[in-house]
């Protein structure tokens, strides 16, 4: 039976549910333990937070591999802007942390990615900030919350995404910096960061092992130095983007890095409009790149690429509001 489910490529849940037994009947008539597979990666985008005419408590969602406009979703906890966002995949977990709600905050806050609703309170980070950037390993369920605005900008900390509570120090990036942006290639376990300003614009890109607790390591640079810009990726496949942001005024530049090979970002290609302090998710192996947001000509658009294929990405639609920037984004991928 577990070589079936492999064979298939489904949870062994699926399949006893198509039996209408339960997984530990299927244990007892094989004779052996099988262990629940990860969930299938889901295709579910989520926006949260930001600023137009004001801070933003709204979170608004999107099914990512179909273009149409953004659906409101619920509310954070606090409105803010300048946060972060990760989750642990197809575990189906988004948190929202640290962000400006009229100074920096530790506040982190989380939803049921698949389930709209109100999001609700997780914990504390280490230490308060904005302006940060997030990523995780996905169902490997660490997130990790890096640089920002505040007493420690060089700092990352750590969460279990599935277990609420206080953040942990992780260790400290190469460089201390704010506005910059992360991704990672989920399960494989590397988690990047790039972009940012130190006070001059940043083309740094530096990485950490998502579950052993260290320092970042210079990783390679940037295209172009910027900071506001957006990254995401498509997972356990490898490749990471960076996309938009300010190397002294907006830009539509797209860049790409292998998570796993330590080097310098290519040209991938231009985003549908040029823009900063926008957010970027993906549905993981499935490919698509989502860019949502930002201050430009066209604040409340949602754009794409597949990650995999370099070319210019392509109207996807816009969010439930006229305009917003300095907004965070993740998914249940």
């Amino acid at each position: 039976m577990a070589e079936i489910a492999k064979y298939m490529n489904v949870d062994i849940a699926n399949i006893a549910k198509i039996f209408g037994i339960s997984k530990d009947e299927i244990t007892n008539v094989v004779g052996v333990d099988i262990p629940a597979g990860v969930p299938t990666p889901g295709d579910r985008g989520v926006f949260g937070g930001g600023t137009y005419s004001g801070f933003r408590n709204i979170i608004d969602y999107i099914t990512i591999s179909t273009p149409s406009n953004a659906t409101n979703f619920g509310d954070l906890t606090v409105a803010r802007d300048v946060l972060a966002a990760t989750s642990d995949g197809a575990y189906d977990r988004g948190v929202f942390g640290g962000g400006n709600p009229s100074g920096h905050t530790n506040l982190i806050d989380y939803i049921t990615i698949s389930s709209t609703g109100d999001a609700a309170n997780f914990g504390d980070l280490y230490s308060s900030r904005s302006n940060l950037a997030a990523t995780s390993n996905g169902t490997n369920d660490r997130g990790i919350f890096g640089g920002g605005s505040g007493a420690a900008e060089n700092v990352i900390d750590y969460i279990t995404i599935s277990s609420i509570g206080d953040a942990t120090d992780f260790g400290d990036l190469l460089t201390g910096r704010w506005y910059l942006s992360a991704t990672s290639n989920g399960t494989s376990n590397r988690g990047v960061f790039g972009g940012g300003t130190t006070g001059s614009f940043s083309n740094i890109i530096d990485y950490v092992t998502i579950s052993s607790t260290s320092n970042s390591t210079n990783f390679g640079d940037l295209t172009v130095a910027r900071d506001k810009l957006a990254a995401t990726s498509n997972g356990t496949t490898d490749r990471g983007v960076f996309g938009g942001g300010n190397p002294s005024g907006v830009t539509n530049t797209i860049d790409y890095i292998t998570i796993s090979s330590a080097g310098d970002a290519a040209n991938f290609g231009d985003l549908y409009s040029p823009r900063l302090g926008l957010a970027a998710t993906s549905n993981g192996i499935n490919g698509r790149g989502i860019f949502g947001g930002g201050s430009g000509a066209a604040e409340n658009i949602i754009d794409y690429i597949t990650i995999g294929s370099t070319g210019n990405a392509t109207d996807f639609g816009d969010l439930t509001v006229s305009g917003r920037w300095y907004l965070s984004a993740t998914s249940n991928a």
